[in-house]
């Protein structure tokens, strides 16, 4: 376990297995629940599909996309 700074604020947490503080990750598993349900019923849309239909930014779909964290697998 190491102090890091979180991907999604700043703020300084201890480090075990996610790049989030807490309440980041809660967000993330809220927004990763999200993205997986869509596609699970929309599995042929692109990104720019899944961004205009749930609002979740393109931005955050491909930082879930490229992370270990990723509905797309």
């Amino acid at each position: 376990m190491s102090l890091s700074n979180c991907r999604e604020c700043g703020k300084l947490y201890l480090m075990e297995r996610s790049f989030y503080c807490l309440d980041c990750k809660k967000e993330q598993d809220e927004l990763y629940r999200t993205v997986r349900d869509f596609i699970k019923q929309n599995p042929s849309l692109t990104v720019l599909e899944i961004h205009l239909q749930t609002g979740i930014s393109i931005a955050k779909l491909l930082e879930m996309q490229k992370d270990d964290y990723s509905p797309f697998a």
